[in-house]
C-alpha cells in the first residue's frame, strides 16, 4: 500500500466518529442503570491507559503497523499467526457493525427492505471509500463529525424545549452501590469502544510525522467517551432508568419524544441519520484494518483484497446469528472473552517484550563500547 498521510485532526475525527460507531445504539454500561454516564467516564480512564500502549509501540516501530512489528517483536512465526488472529478479528468486528446497521435501517426505516440488500449497499460503499483512500475518510470525517456535533446540540435544545428533561433523573448518584458500576465497567464499558481502539494501531503510521500518536490518540479517546457520556446522561434525564435500561435503541427512544407546539415533532430520522453516520466509519476502520494487515501477511496488493473482504464481510454478517437475541447474546461473550485478548493482553505483551529487547539491545552497545 503507498505511503499516506493524515493529520491530527484528520486522525481525531476518524477516532471519534469511531469511539461513537454502533456504541450510541446500545450505550454501555445500561445495567448500571442511571450510572451509566459515570461507568463511561471511568472507563474512559482506562482507555486513555489503553491507547497509551499502543502509543508507545507505534513510537517504537513509527514506520509498522501492529501486524508487522509482531513478527519483528515475537519472531515471524509466531508473528504471523497472531497478526493472521488480528485479521480474524477485525472482519468479526466489522460484520457485527454491519449487521447492526442493517438491523437499524431494516428496523426503522427500510422496513420491507431485505438485511442483504441493506447490507450490500453498506459494504458496498464502505469498499469504495476504501479505493479512495484513507485521506478522503479523513478529511470526510472532519466535516461529518462537525455536522454530527452539530446536530446534537439542535437535537439536545429541542429536548430542552420540549419540556421533557427531568433533572431529577440524575440523582442519586451511586444509588445501587459502586458494585454494579464496576461490573459495568469490566464486562462491557472499557472493550467497548476503548478496547477496539486496538483497530487504529494499523493506521498510526499514516500520521503525519509532525504529531505524536498518544497525543492524538488519548485526546481522542477524551473527546469522544465525553460525548458518549453526555448522551448516556441526557437519555437518563429524559428516560428515566427504567426506560433507558429496557429500550432497544436508548437515543432513537429519547428523540422520538421531541415535540414543540404540534410543530416540530417525528424528529428522530436524526437520529438514525446520526446513528447509520457513526456505524459506517466504524466499519470502514475494521475493513481498512483487515484488508492492511492481510496485505502484510498474504503479500497481496490491497486492491485485490478489496472484494474478497468485502463478500468475507458481507456473508459473515448476514449468516452470524438467526436472531436479534442471538446476535446481542454472542456479542456479549464475545465482548468478555474475546476482546480482551486482543485488546489488552497482545499488546502488553508485545509491549513488554519489545521493551525487553530493547533494554537488552543498550546493555549489548554498553558492553561492546
Amino acid at each position: 500500500m503507498k505511503k499516506v498521510q493524515v493529520d491530527a485532526i484528520e486522525m481525531i475525527a476518524l477516532m471519534v466518529l469511531f469511539e461513537l460507531g454502533t456504541t450510541v445504539m446500545s450505550i454501555p454500561g445500561r445495567d448500571a442503570g442511571k450510572d451509566a454516564w459515570l461507568v463511561i467516564l471511568i472507563a474512559m480512564g482506562f482507555g486513555a491507559l489503553l491507547f497509551l500502549c499502543y502509543g508507545t509501540l507505534h513510537r517504537r516501530f513509527p514506520e509498522l503497523v501492529l501486524t508487522q512489528y509482531s513478527q519483528k517483536i515475537i519472531g515471524r512465526k509466531a508473528g504471523s499467526v497472531l497478526a493472521f488472529l488480528y485479521i480474524l478479528f477485525f472482519l468479526y468486528g466489522g460484520s457485527r457493525d454491519l449487521r447492526d446497521s442493517a438491523v437499524l435501517i431494516a428496523n426503522r426505516t427500510l422496513q420491507h427492505t431485505p438485511l442483504t440488500v441493506i447490507s450490500v449497499l453498506m459494504i458496498g460503499l464502505v469498499m469504495y471509500v476504501m479505493y479512495l483512500g484513507i485521506e478522503v475518510a479523513g478529511r470526510t470525517a472532519i466535516w461529518l463529525l462537525a455536522l454530527m456535533l452539530l446536530l446534537g446540540f439542535i437535537t439536545n435544545i429541542m429536548l430542552l424545549l420540549s419540556g421533557i428533561v427531568d433533572w431529577r433523573n440524575f440523582l442519586p448518584i451511586a444509588q445501587h452501590g459502586w458494585q454494579p458500576i464496576w461490573k459495568e465497567i469490566y464486562s462491557q464499558a472499557i472493550m467497548l469502544p476503548f478496547g477496539e481502539m486496538v483497530t487504529f494501531t494499523m493506521i498510526l503510521p499514516s500520521l503525519k510525522k509532525d504529531f505524536r500518536a498518544n497525543g492524538v490518540g488519548i485526546s481522542a479517546v477524551l473527546l469522544g467517551g465525553t460525548i458518549l457520556s453526555m448522551i448516556a446522561l441526557v437519555n437518563v434525564l429524559v428516560l428515566g432508568e427504567d426506560v433507558f435500561q429496557r429500550a432497544v435503541y436508548p437515543i432513537l427512544s429519547m428523540i422520538s419524544k421531541v415535540e414543540i407546539s404540534d410543530f416540530i415533532d417525528r424528529v428522530d430520522v436524526i437520529g438514525v441519520m446520526t446513528v447509520i453516520i457513526f456505524d459506517f466509519f466504524k466499519i470502514f476502520i475494521f475493513y481498512y484494518a483487515a484488508v492492511r494487515a492481510a496485505e502484510d501477511v498474504l503479500r497481496i496488493p490491497y486492491r485485490k483484497l478489496l472484494l474478497p473482504f468485502g463478500l468475507i464481510m458481507l456473508i459473515s454478517s448476514v449468516l452470524m446469528a438467526q436472531s436479534y437475541q442471538e446476535h446481542i447474546t454472542t456479542g456479549e461473550f464475545v465482548l468478555k472473552w474475546m476482546f480482551p485478548a486482543f485488546s489488552v493482553l497482545f499488546p502488553l505483551l508485545l509491549l513488554v517484550v519489545s521493551g525487553f529487547q530493547k533494554t537488552g539491545s543498550k546493555k549489548g552497545k554498553e558492553n561492546v563500547s
